[in-house]
């Protein structure tokens, strides 16, 4: 069973979304705020753990570990 939520955006954001939706091929805004719901379930996070991983980078960057590379592909050859 679905139920209805109501937000309120302005007139833009409406538009901004459609937009959005239907670039990353939804073909309703409410099919992509599911995916976006989603999304914040698997994919983000912690705000300790991003501060982690920055600290770690910038070791690395210090060791001279880091790989400067112009593009993935450039990365995998």
């Amino acid at each position: 069973m679905r139920t209805t939520i109501s937000i309120a955006v302005t007139p833009r954001e409406v538009e901004k979304t459609k937009k959005l939706a239907k670039k990353r091929g939804f073909p309703t805004v409410s099919g992509y705020f599911r995916f976006l719901l989603a999304q914040d379930d698997v994919d983000l996070i912690s705000e300790a753990e991003l501060v982690q991983r920055s600290a770690e980078a910038d070791r690395l960057h210090q060791r001279g570990k880091l790989i400067a590379a112009k593009s993935m592909s450039a990365l995998l050859d």
